[in-house]
């Protein structure tokens, strides 16, 4: 199964929640919020959404200033 994270493409042996693939990426989720197919993902929902073939994230990370 072939994904994009921030557009770089990504192939997964097996299907795995967004919340799995962001722990097997190592990515720091304290401060992101992930888009899925160009839909903000509520942190909440991130366990129970299995991702498919073909799927788009994009992490954006936050940015504190003033």
């Amino acid at each position: 199964m072939r994904i994009k994270i921030n557009d770089q493409g990504l192939e997964l042996t097996e299907q795995s929640s967004l919340a799995e693939l962001l722990s097997a990426q190592n990515i720091d989720t304290t401060a992101i919020a992930v888009a899925l197919n160009g839909k903000i993902m509520h942190r909440g929902h991130w366990q129970q959404t299995k991702l498919n073939d073909g799927d788009t994230i994009t992490l954006v990370q936050a940015v504190a200033g003033g």
